[in-house]
C-alpha cells in the first residue's frame, strides 16, 4: 500500500482519528440482512436509488475490498489492460478475473495475470505467458445506520507463477487479510466516504526477491481512506493510503501516498450489461526510497450480471 508524506505527528494522530472513527461506527451499528440498505435520509427515491447503485460498484472502481451492495448470484468479470514500450523491452499485460456472489453477504474472487514481452537480452525474442494468479472470499453486509452504510471483511491471496519477466512479479506470495467499510456522507451529491484497513504477509517464492520503489520488504499493516463521488459523466476519488512494517515485519518502514482518480465511461448508452472506463489517475508517494510523483491512464473493461445504470 501507498500514502502520501506525513511531517507532522499531529496530523497522523488526526487522521488515525478518522480511521478508528469510521471503524467503531461500522462495527457498532446493527445489520439488516434482509431488507438491504435503509434509504439515505433527506434523498429523493431517484437520488436514493442512484446513491446505491454508485455505492455497490465502488468495489470495481476504487478497492476491491470494499462491500458490493448485489445480491447473491450476481457475477462481475473484469479485464485490466496494460501497455508498456515495445521499442524498449517494453509489455503488453492483461489482469483477468471475476466475482460471484455465492449468497446475499459470501462472495469468491479468482484471477490471473499474463503477458506479452519482447526481450531485448535475447535476440529480441518474443516471450508469453502468465506470471502471477489470485484467490479470495469475501463476507459483505449493510447496515442499519448510517442508512446506506456497508461493511466487508474476507482475505486475498496472490502468487507468482512460471518464469516471468523479473520486472513483473516481486517474487513473494502474499496472504492479505482486510476490513473495508463505506458510508454515504452526502446523499444528496453521492458523495461517499470509505476505509479500509489490512495486512500484507510475505512468504518467498522460487523466484528472485525484486521489489520496487517504495514497496516494503517484509509483513505490514495498511489503511486507507478516502471520498468518492459520482457526476453526470464521470466519477472521481481521492484516497490517502499507509502501510507500515513496524508492528508486524523488520525495519519500521512507512509508506504513504495521495491518489486521486477519475473514472471516465466509454459508449456509456450503448452496452447496457458491460463497461468501458477510461480511468485518469495521479499519485504522490512518500517513503523508504524517497517521494515520488507521477500520473497514469488505463482501460478497465467490466461486465455484470445487472445492466449498468447512468447517472440522473
Amino acid at each position: 500500500m501507498v500514502g502520501s508524506p506525513l511531517h507532522h505527528s499531529g496530523s497522523r494522530v488526526v487522521r488515525l482519528s478518522a480511521l478508528v472513527f469510521l471503524l467503531s461506527q461500522a462495527l457498532s451499528a446493527q445489520t439488516d440482512p434482509d431488507t438491504g440498505p435503509a434509504p439515505a435520509s433527506g434523498a429523493t427515491p431517484t437520488e436514493e436509488t442512484g446513491l446505491l447503485r454508485f455505492i455497490s460498484r465502488m468495489p470495481e472502481l476504487i478497492d476491491q475490498s470494499l462491500p458490493m451492495l448485489q445480491p447473491g448470484g450476481a457475477y462481475w468479470v473484469y479485464a485490466r489492460p496494460r501497455f508498456g514500450n515495445p521499442f524498449h523491452g517494453g509489455f503488453f499485460r492483461l489482469d483477468l478475473g471475476g466475482w460471484l456472489k455465492v449468497t446475499d453477504h459470501w462472495s469468491l474472487n479468482a484471477g490471473t495475470q499474463s503477458y506479452v514481452w519482447r526481450d531485448v537480452n535475447d535476440r529480441n525474442a518474443t516471450r508469453a505467458g502468465f506470471y502471477g494468479a489470485t484467490s479470495g472470499v469475501k463476507y459483505e453486509t449493510t447496515l442499519s445506520s448510517p442508512a446506506g452504510s456497508a461493511m466487508s471483511f474476507g482475505l486475498n491471496y496472490s502468487t507468482p507463477v512460471s518464469q516471468p519477466p523479473i520486472v513483473l512479479t516481486d517474487g513473494y506470495r502474499h496472504l492479505d487479510p482486510f476490513f473495508g467499510y463505506s458510508r454515504p456522507l452526502d446523499p444528496k451529491t453521492r458523495l461517499v466516504g470509505f476505509v479500509t484497513f489490512g495486512a500484507d504477509f510475505l512468504n518467498r517464492s522460487s523466484l528472485p526477491a525484486n521489489f520496487g520503489v517504495n514497496e516494503l520488504h517484509s509483513n505490514s499493516l495498511g489503511f486507507s481512506i478516502g471520498a468518492s463521488r459520482p457526476w453526470k459523466h464521470f466519477s472521481a476519488s481521492l484516497t490517502l493510503n499507509g502501510a507500515s512494517t513496524a508492528l508486524l515485519g523488520r525495519g519500521g518502514r512507512q509508506v504513504f501516498g495521495l491518489t486521486p482518480q477519475v473514472y471516465i465511461p466509454l459508449f456509456p448508452h450503448r452496452i447496457r450489461f458491460a463497461r468501458i472506463t477510461l480511468v485518469l489517475s495521479g499519485k504522490a508517494i512518500d517513503g523508504p526510497d524517497g517521494r515520488q510523483f507521477g500520473s497514469g491512464a488505463s482501460i478497465h473493461w467490466d461486465l455484470r450480471s445487472r445492466p449498468y445504470e447512468e447517472p440522473q
